[in-house]
């Protein structure tokens, strides 16, 4: 995703110019730099360079879209004029819009800034909000900060993301989902516009062929103008599991034959699976092991750290940013040729994310099962569980508009695009449209729309998924899976056995498989070497250690986010705030 800073002119600790040199070395360009009504609007290239689409008015009037958009069906320039010529503050929702975007609108003299339904685009802001960017570390480097947000930072290792409107950063914020920004006279004014995400009651009592049928529409809603607006420049990120099958099975109702990508080693089961797929439907397919790319030697390691830095926008999700160069390649790669990457995230929409029991639960439960992967003995003093687990329940509740910790079973299923989806998945999602426009289609209010209420015995064991592979393409759903099983089949005994298992296992005890993975400590090679990290960080950590017992982190994942804490906290002259 291209991005913009939008800052009060002459209030930045930095210019234009020292912003955009900043940015160069990633391969990012300052597309423009103006002053407006007292604001310095600045617009940057996406990492590939290129510049975000942009149509003016005969009137001065524009609008300029960073990320993927489809406004009524249309893409490019004919999108754009319609929204400029559309948009109306109070009138605005989300109804003909398609896409992970955020737009930023100038009209009769003001600036409007908007971002997708779900809320994946994030809007960002320092405290006095004289600085509104959609880039997180664009926005730290253009205001005064001194200290990381200690319980942000908390949540980043243990879960690889955030959730809510924090940041790692004290003094830098983003909005909440839904707000429409208007800056207007130097003042910023917020409006929160309702979810354009819908849940009838009456899905509750469908049966299953009717629920396929009903999801099946709503995706064919989305996926029948992603196929007419980009037709053969279609990509599909491809497994052996649910998501991506129906994926290609809309697109193939759609009459598109895409190009299909996998991802592991060459026995994998998921590149296995693809193989098979690709030669029975006459696809052409790639396949890509990022694991077999070669540490780089010491003297690169610093320029790829500090590209990673850049290109995922401060911090990436689940894992840290020291890593071989391998993402930053790849991701570029899925555009080659002007494609547009398909992404099956959120698809467990129509599935049992949680793995919780049908019936009632609460936000305690959902964050023992899900959000508690730590061992209270690799952090210091300075963790407090249980404002950990109270920070978690505050954005769920935020998440769903509620203020009882209890849930009924639907608000359970709404946490997953409304809380794991928006932020977790999100985050992700915006970094890969800062690589090319990509979509990502069961990330969209159309086709979450109806599935909170859907039977959970419908959606247990894949029943509902599979039925919507079959009901759009029998001889899809007829080939074999990673799961074991063809999708229009029986579950057999085993898989039904392993997941009634997992699905009853209590939440506190869920809570401690983390414990038990992760006994003993990990070998510290590799990028983790001290030879490597002292590249980029002191090895001893002087700026985060305090948060931790790095002795006792026996995660490699985990102890790769807090070398990425490091780093960003070096990077931006950081320190922590403790307690005493």
């Amino acid at each position: 995703m291209s991005f913009f800073t939008l800052r009060k002119a002459d209030l930045s600790i930095r210019t234009a110019d020292e912003l955009a040199d900043y940015f160069h070395h990633a391969g990012i360009k300052r597309v423009s730099t103006e002053l407006l009504k007292g604001y310095e609007l600045t617009i940057f290239s996406d990492l590939a360079g290129n510049a975000p689409e942009r149509y003016v008015g005969n009137n001065g009037d524009f609008i300029v879209q960073f990320g993927s958009l489809i406004y009524r069906k249309m893409v490019g320039h004919k999108a754009l004029q319609s929204a400029l010529e559309s948009f109306d503050q109070e009138a605005f929702d989300w109804a003909d819009m398609l896409g992970s975007y955020t737009l930023l609108i100038y009209k009769s003299g003001d600036f409007y800034v908007v971002n997708d339904g779900l809320g994946t685009a994030k809007l960002y802001f320092d405290d006095a909000e004289h600085v509104i960017s959609n880039s997180f570390l664009a926005c730290c480097l253009s205001t005064p900060i001194s200290h990381l947000n200690t319980a942000a930072c908390y949540e980043y290792v243990i879960n690889g993301a955030l959730f809510g409107t924090d940041t790692l950063v004290e003094g830098v914020n983003s909005y909440p989902a839904n707000t429409i920004i208007r800056a207007s006279a130097g003042t910023i004014h917020s409006i929160v516009k309702p979810s354009p995400i819908q849940q009838s009651d009456e899905v509750a009592a469908l049966s299953l062929d009717e629920a396929a049928t009903l999801h099946c529409q709503q995706l064919r809603n989305v996926f029948e103008p992603i196929a007419n607006g980009y037709a053969d420049r279609l990509r599909v990120s491809f497994s052996g599991g649910f998501d991506s099958r129906l994926m290609l099975a809309m697109l193939l109702e759609q009459d598109i034959k895409p190009a299909l990508f996998v991802y592991g080693s060459d026995h994998d089961a998921d590149v296995l699976i693809a193989r098979h797929v690709a030669k029975a439907e006459g696809l052409e397919l790639v396949h890509v092991n990022k694991a077999a790319t070669p540490i780089p030697n010491l003297d690169e390691f610093e320029a790829i750290s500090r590209r990673n830095l850049i290109a995922f926008d401060g911090w990436k999700v689940e894992y840290g940013l020291l890593d071989h160069g391998e993402d930053v390649t790849d991701r570029l790669s899925r555009h080659d040729q002007n494609a547009v990457p398909l992404n099956g995230s959120l698809g467990e929409i129509y599935r049992n994310f949680h793995y919780i029991p049908d019936g009632r639960s609460s936000t305690g439960a959902v964050t023992s099962t899900f959000y508690s992967q730590y061992d209270t003995q690799a952090f210091s003093a300075q963790f407090s569980e249980k404002d950990y687990r109270q920070r978690f329940s505050n954005n769920m509740l935020a998440a769903l508009h509620s203020e009882h910790e209890r849930l009924e079973r639907y608000q359970v299923e709404e946490l997953y695009p409304l809380f794991r989806g928006r932020f977790w998945t999100g985050r992700d999602t915006q970094l890969n449209q800062r690589f090319g426009t990509m979509f990502f289609p069961y990330m969209e209010p159309k086709a979450i729309d109806n599935t909170a209420k859907v039977a959970i015995k419908h959606k247990d064991l894949g029943y509902l998924q599979g039925k919507m592979i079959a009901q759009t393409n029998p001889r899809l759903a007829s080939y074999p899976s990673d799961y074991g099983f063809p999708f229009d089949g029986p579950r057999p005994l085993a898989y039904r056995a392993k997941t009634w298992l997992g699905t009853q296992r209590p939440a506190w005890l869920r809570k401690q498989s983390f414990k038990l993975t992760n006994r003993n400590p990990f070998d510290k090679d590799g990028v983790f070497s001290e030879a490597y990290l002292q590249q980029v960080i002191d090895p001893t950590f002087p700026r985060v250690g305090s948060l931790f017992e790095l002795a006792s982190v026996y995660s490699q994942k985990q102890f790769g986010l807090i070398a990425t804490l490091e780093f960003l906290a070096t990077e931006l002259d950081l320190s922590v705030k403790l307690k005493l």
